[in-house]
């Protein structure tokens, strides 16, 4: 049995999300019990849904799915295309996700940040590039700001050395 394209798209969302979540950060993944759960969680908890919902999907269509070997390659509407485009925007979305991982523990959140949100706006067709600036700086400060006094996470904003004298 041959797969559909909506069943490779939810394999690669599977292992991404896998992989993201084995690869998330301590800083962000924090030390959270059971049921004393505080913001660090989300993160964890937004992965492990995705990857979840994406196996959950790819059964349900593997089971419900009655094609014959004729029919299969008729699209329906709810199967994806698998074009250049849309590889293009899934590796660029899944290689800036992995830099901002490996990055933010060295170079901390807001300059890792404000690098993703600028690689993803010029990547998927910005072409203001102040308006680009402008709004991947207050995007960055407002979740910042957002996680840091609304949930209560203590992540490293800056480089470790920065602001240290000698």
């Amino acid at each position: 049995m041959s797969l559909t394209n909506r069943n490779k798209a939810a394999l690669v969302f599977v292992l991404l999300s896998g992989i993201a979540l084995w690869g998330l950060p301590d800083q962000v993944r924090g030390q959270n019990e059971l049921f004393g759960m505080n913001g660090t969680l989300l993160p964890a908890l937004a992965l492990a849904l995705i990857c979840g919902f994406s196996l959950l999907d790819l059964a349900l269509s593997l089971l419900v799915s009655r094609r014959s070997d004729t029919n299969r390659e008729t699209l329906r509407a709810n199967d994806i295309l698998l074009s250049a485009g849309f590889v293009y925007g899934l590796l660029l979305v899944a290689l800036s996700a992995a830099l901002f991982t490996l990055l933010l523990p060295w170079i901390g959140y807001l300059p890792a940040s404000c690098a993703l949100v600028l690689t993803l706006m010029f990547g998927l067709g910005g072409r203001k590039p102040v308006a680009i600036l402008v709004i991947s700086f207050v995007a960055v400060v407002a979740l910042y700001l957002g996680m840091r006094f609304g949930l209560g996470i203590h992540m490293q904003a800056w480089p470790i050395n920065i602001f240290r004298a000698n």
